[in-house]
């Protein structure tokens, strides 16, 4: 992939920025359009894309953690909702798995 060759980018922010903005977007679109599955189908391709990246720089198992992390990120922003509100929950669990899958991402690329 071309994104991958870019010199003096932190290949590790790209997947963790993918992240967060997969969250923030779906759930922005959902919630002001009324459209659920909108939202949910920007979450999975925009969250497909950095699970593509972090197999391509960390490997398989790193990338299934990462998923694994964020899908209980956003049940769990479910739960908060009610206490911080539904923005201040996305905000909160965006940041979180953003910072999880960047940590989970390895600094060179494994290939």
């Amino acid at each position: 992939m071309l994104i991958m060759k870019y010199d003096g980018v932190d290949l590790r922010a790209i997947p963790a920025f993918l992240v967060f903005i997969a969250l923030t977007l779906g759930f922005a679109i959902a919630d002001l359009t009324d459209i659920r599955w909108l939202g949910g189908m920007i979450m999975i391709s925009i969250g497909a894309f950095a699970v593509i990246l972090m197999i391509r720089t960390s490997g398989v198992l790193r990338a299934l953690i990462g998923v694994v992390m964020v899908v209980v990120g956003f049940m769990l922003s479910h739960a908060l909702g009610p206490m911080l509100g539904s923005y201040g929950a996305l905000i909160l669990v965006a940041t979180a798995c953003s910072v999880v899958v960047y940590l989970l991402t390895s600094r060179q690329e494994s290939n």
